[in-house]
């Protein structure tokens, strides 16, 4: 199998481009401008640096620019130099890979606070996987060599990183079981379940991206994602279009759980 540690031959370092220049990729764009105060802002919001200090925050990020990547713009290339991370300020990022037949698979569809390829760049690795932007989307770029130094002399900085480290990993465990011990029908249940929790409950959510990126997220081909959503009918669950209408959700959250 084609999904493991291995990796195409590095590519050449690719430096993030200067503020105020405009990347072309195929079709997207990608173009970076000076960090700003609202770029702080989410950063200190984030996980991984809501323990970290504003100063060691304002050093850290000194000079660094924010990318805005439009929809299905390359922020990133399995196999490439992983000097500079990335951490998602705004909008959805999706991490994949693609087969020597083309064929791709989504590993993680990422959102605000998270970061991109920062074990990669600690441990002098590449890039792990691809990345793109799934919806218009806004990134801090960081320095890998400036964060090592700052980590030497900044034990909080070294603390939160090894908090977000573990709750990476956890949710990772998570997603692999998810996987491996779930049916298609209760990975989608429990998506479910998750986007009406992030709501407060809510008894309609709706769909955050295409139905056939959600598929390929949840380990499925479009075919039998469509039988999934006709199986949740069962289970009190309405479609229209991208819209969903949970009828029970304690029935449903039994159904992805406890298959019953």
């Amino acid at each position: 199998m084609w999904l493991d540690d291995r990796h195409p031959a590095p590519l050449a370092p690719r430096p993030p481009p200067r503020a105020g220049t405009r990347v072309m990729n195929a079709a997207p764009t990608l173009s970076a401008h000076p960090a700003s105060e609202e770029d702080f802002v989410a950063l200190r919001r984030s996980p991984l640096f809501g323990r970290v200090s504003e100063a060691a925050i304002r050093e850290l990020f000194k000079n660094q620019t924010a990318l805005v990547a439009g929809k299905d713009a390359r922020v990133l290339t399995w196999g490439e130099d992983a000097a500079t991370c990335h951490i998602v300020l705004r909008g959805l990022v999706k991490l994949f890979r693609t087969s020597p037949s083309s064929e791709t698979a989504v590993l993680a569809i990422h959102g605000p606070g998270r970061a991109l390829m920062l074990a990669e760049g600690l441990t002098g690795k590449p890039c792990s996987a691809s990345v793109e932007a799934v919806t218009p989307a806004r990134l801090m770029t960081l320095d890998v060599a400036r964060l090592k130094s700052q980590m030497e002399s900044d034990p909080a900085l070294s603390r939160a990183l090894l908090m977000a480290a573990s709750i990476d990993l956890r949710q990772l465990v998570a997603h692999i079981e998810e996987l491996k011990a779930m049916t298609g029908p209760a990975r989608l249940a429990a998506m479910i379940v998750k986007l009406s929790e992030a709501q407060g409950g809510a008894r309609q959510v709706s769909l955050p991206y295409e139905k056939q990126l959600i598929a390929s997220a949840l380990g499925m081909t479009p075919e039998s994602f469509s039988r999934a959503i006709g199986q949740l009918k069962a289970q009190g669950v309405k479609v229209a279009r991208d819209k969903l209408d949970i009828a029970d959700a304690g029935k449903l959250r039994d159904f992805a759980y406890f298959g019953r």
